[in-house]
């Protein structure tokens, strides 16, 4: 019993030992913590609103082609396995990701877009 009241009078008289038990206690019983400096937010500069505009074509592109073969391949998609499924949603992402390049691309080329 003496070893107890020793290692709890250590405990007792460490201010840092204590300062975590204040602080998990406070945990416990609900009381919020004690507020914390939030670090400042980071300066960003503002986007060019023409380049947010060209950004949005391409973003667009990257949907798919909208043309009538897509649009057929898309109706037959609930008539195929699942495995072709699979297979037909790839092939149409990779030709909405090469559309979308391609965009990218022309807009740079034109000197309409800048990186």
């Amino acid at each position: 019993m003496a070893e107890f009241e020793d290692t709890l009078n250590a405990i007792l008289s460490d201010p840092d030992t204590m300062g975590q038990i204040m602080a998990l206690a406070g945990k416990l019983g609900g009381e919020p913590p004690p507020p914390q400096e939030a670090p400042p937010a980071p300066e960003f500069p503002l986007p060019d609103l023409g380049q947010m505009g060209k950004l949005l074509e391409i973003f667009q592109a990257c949907q798919g082609p909208k043309d009538q073969t897509m649009a057929l391949l898309t109706a037959l998609r609930p008539f195929l396995s699942p495995d072709r499924q699979e297979k037909l949603d790839r092939a149409i992402r990779m030709a909405g990701l090469s559309q979308a390049a391609r965009q990218a691309y022309q807009l740079w080329k034109e000197g309409e877009l800048h990186v």
